[in-house]
């Protein structure tokens, strides 16, 4: 209180309260237990639908009327409506169905008429059932709304404020365990005057109504369905209780004096006369002999037994009357009929009574009541007689009537036997019941013994678990913040969106493409404005759900800014949960790629310049003949590398293209002379330009003394890649057809090029050798991917690679 309040003590607090209204609500509002969930104990709903609800629509009223008291946050009575409204489906022509939930929290009575619950609350609800009666929004479910149109919710007390009348069915479930048995005194009889003969009270499994089964029947004792009794003498209830429910406070509603009784009213109290007048005195108690109604002039034949109040019949009984009484009550249960005996003799005050004594039972759907008449036979006798005054007459009078006396004391006797013998069969029953349960508490009492010592066990793991616990929160904490402190200094613009592209959380680099701020959270992607150029956003992103992920390049609406998107499913448990959106800011690689491209645009346009200086030189200075034009030649056919390579980038070359690039200019018009075939495989640079020099001696001394220099000559070019380890690549110039070629002329300049250039730069091997009168050419290099690298050229463009 100290730290709240600032006070020391309880008067201190009492005084604080009546200063700060509103202190009283907070300390409600923290007293208050809010704990329910949707169809709680299942088995109880499963009897309440099959054994009550079906009953209530047999022979409906006007309308079916249902209180759920202290329904919390409202699952209770959307639970019961959902029962109801099942039962309604099946039938043509439903009445109408009223379902009033209470409560005194009026934070719970917020969240009952929003009807909106976690997904959390309604895992255990059958998947038919919350496909029927709930809408999903977003990551919660709201209740359907023919089911929100059964149920009004009201702020009211079940002990302070008027009951709700003429009901079929009360729920009141786990709220009686927190009352005291004084108020759940008051409580019971207030549920019984609440509803409808042969109305149904629910309670939760913690709860009986041990004290108060003259009001209730058991139905299913099991699940807590009791049924209202009918035959009830009622208990009063509160004036209180009794007042009209207006709003928050009770008004009485009193009728004139000058409106009269109308004619109904005027029958039933000339019928209440007459039957007081004239009738025979009657009381009618129950199956346990309880008083439940009497007419005028019982206290002839019944007065107040000793002790405390008692209604028991037997007791209230006069001397003489008790032994028939309890006779003819034992034979109206046992044969349900009927049952009279005449001369009863009873001592009233002044003498002796005779009357005639009916038992008859009165039956009311499933209750049973009885009603004892007492009719007199003659005057009272006085006990006062001569005795001299006896004649033989009255002898004989006397000794019949000691006769008949003695038969009907036989008869007693005899019923009273069997009483006797019934009740000792139900004691015996009820000692070795006894017994049964003495055996079941010394069972429970040494099983709580072994649960103490377990729990006293569990608690001191747990008291581990705990602290284990706390150490683990200590390191989420931890995590926690170094994943905040890294979302909060990380330049790369990132979304976490869950299934609905509802946002869960974003760095702050996003507030650049996206208007977002901190309570965006928890709002739709879709809603929210953004900078980029992206129409295919909305279904790039659903198409990640599927497992793919997507890349693609897009830039500023304003084009001042380029990013990379990469798209990725949030997996949670081998589950995709949402998507991560990311966004890297590329515009300072896209301008050094441009700026690449320009250098290596001039760098090859000085390369090609030095080259053609060189080929000017060597024209003018070196004299004509052979060692000039394979000079030159060599001069061309390095600028053809050299143009394939700058078209790529200077990154690799295709070795079709280079192959083509040298053979082309001497192909046939039908193309019939060449053949060249293998697997896409790129050059890099260094390789490149050393293959084409050795294919442009190839093709150079083909045209010369080879193949190509004759019509009719051939030159085929395969390449390949072994399948067995190491892997190496294979290059083979086959010439048929030309010119017979038994020994190879001396080595020259283009002989050591081709042998030593790939013996040295690519580290492989090329072989020069005549196979039947051609020349064949076999080179071998190492499948380095320096050098080689096997495919077609990439697609992706420099910035993905970046980016990467």
């Amino acid at each position: 209180m100290r730290h709240v309040t600032g006070t020391d003590s309880f008067e201190q607090y009492f005084d604080y309260l009546r200063q700060k209204p509103e202190e009283s609500q907070a300390l409600l509002a923290d007293l208050l237990i809010s704990v329910t969930t949707f169809f709680r104990d299942p088995d109880a709903f499963e009897a309440i639908a099959k054994k009550v609800i079906p009953r209530l629509f047999e022979h409906p009223e006007s309308a079916i009327r249902v209180w759920v008291a202290g329904c919390a946050t409202g699952e209770e009575a959307y639970s019961i409506a959902v029962l109801l409204r099942e039962h309604m489906d099946i039938l043509e022509a439903p009445p109408k169905v009223q379902i009033f939930a209470t409560d005194i929290d009026e934070t719970a009575m917020t969240v009952a008429r929003t009807a909106r619950y976690p997904a959390a609350l309604v895992n255990d609800i059958a998947p038919e059932r919350l496909k029927r009666f709930f809408v999903q929004e977003g990551a919660s479910y709201r209740v359907a709304k023919d089911l929100r149109e059964m149920c009004i919710f009201s702020n009211h007390s079940v002990i302070r404020d008027p009951p709700f009348s003429r009901l079929d069915l009360i729920s009141c479930r786990n709220l009686l365990i927190y009352l005291k048995p004084g108020l759940q005194g008051q409580v019971f009889p207030l549920f019984h005057y609440a509803l409808r003969p042969g109305g149904y009270l629910f309670l939760g499994l913690s709860e009986t109504i041990a004290r108060y089964t003259d009001l209730f029947l058991p139905l299913d004792k099991t699940n807590r369905v009791f049924r209202r009794r009918d035959l009830v003498a009622r208990t009063p209830m509160p004036f209180r209780h009794l007042l009209a429910h207006t709003g928050r406070r009770g008004t009485t509603s009193v009728v004139g004096d000058g409106q009269g009784l109308n004619r109904p009213d005027l029958l039933r109290k000339a019928a209440n006369t007459i039957v007081e007048q004239f009738a025979p005195a009657y009381v009618i108690v129950d199956e346990s002999g309880h008083a439940l109604y009497f007419s005028a002039g019982t206290g002839k034949y019944l007065q107040a037994a000793a002790g405390p109040p008692n209604r028991d019949i037997i007791a209230m009984a006069r001397p003489g009357l008790r032994p028939d009484l309890r006779a003819l009550l034992h034979q109206a249960r046992q044969s349900d009929r009927r049952v009279t005996r005449d001369r009863v003799a009873v001592q009233v005050n002044g003498g002796v009574q005779t009357i005639s004594l009916t038992v008859e039972p009165i039956k009311e759907g499933n209750e049973t009541a009885y009603g004892i008449v007492f009719i007199d036979r003659g005057p009272i006798d006085t006990e006062h007689e001569d005795a001299n005054s006896e004649t033989s007459e009255t002898k004989d009078i006397t000794v019949r009537q000691i006769e008949r006396e003695l038969n009907e004391t036989k008869e007693r006797l005899q019923s009273t036997i069997e009483e006797l013998e019934t009740a000792n069969e139900e004691f015996r029953s009820s000692n070795e019941e006894l017994l049964s349960v003495n055996e079941e508490l010394q069972s429970a009492n040494e099983e709580l013994e072994t649960s103490k010592e377990e729990l006293q066990s569990v608690n001191e793991e747990l008291q581990t678990v705990n602290n284990e616990l706390r150490s683990k929160i200590d390191e989420l904490d931890r995590a926690n913040s170094d994943l905040t402190n890294l979302l909060q200094s990380t330049q790369i613009a990132t979304v976490f969106l869950d299934r609905d592209l509802v946002i869960r959380n974003f760095t702050p680099a996003v507030t650049k493409l996206f208007s977002l701020i901190p309570g965006d959270r928890g709002r739709p992607l879709t809603d929210i404005t953004n900078r980029i150029d992206y129409p295919e956003l909305e279904s790039d992103i659903k198409t990640v759900f599927a497992g793919e992920m997507i890349e693609r390049p897009v830039r500023l609406a304003s084009g001042q800014g380029h990013y990379l998107a990469r798209i990725l499913p949030y997996r949670t448990e081998n589950e995709i949960d949402g998507v991560l959106l990311t966004f890297v800011d590329v515009t300072k690689m896209i301008a050094a790629e441009e700026q690449q491209k320009v250098l290596t645009a001039e760098l090859s346009h000085r390369v090609k310049n030095a080259l053609a200086v060189v080929s000017s030189i060597t024209e003018r200075t070196l004299p004509d003949g052979e060692a000039k034009n394979d000079l030159i030649g060599r001069f061309h056919a390095l600028g053809h590398a050299h143009d394939l390579l700058s078209r790529a980038g200077w990154a690799e070359a295709s070795l079709r293209d280079l192959i083509l690039a040298e053979l082309s200019p001497h192909a046939a018009a039908d193309g019939g002379n060449l053949k060249v075939g293998g697997p896409p495989v790129m050059l890099k640079p260094q390789a490149a330009l050393l293959l084409t020099l050795v294919l442009h001696e190839l093709s150079t001394n083909a045209v010369k003394y080879g193949a190509l220099s004759i019509a009719g000559g051939r030159v085929e070019v395969a390449w390949g890649i072994t399948a067995n380890p190491p892997r190496r690549f294979e290059l083979t110039w086959k010439e048929t057809g030309g010119p017979k070629i038994d020994t190879l002329t001396p080595r020259g300049f283009g002989t050591e090029l081709i042998e030593r250039g790939i013996r040295f730069e690519l580290q492989g091997e090329a072989t020069l050798q005549a196979v039947d009168g051609g020349l064949n050419c076999r080179i071998i290099i190492p499948a380095n991917p320096q050098y080689i690298t096997f495919g077609s050229p990439p697609d992706r463009p420099v910035i993905e690679e970046a980016a990467s």
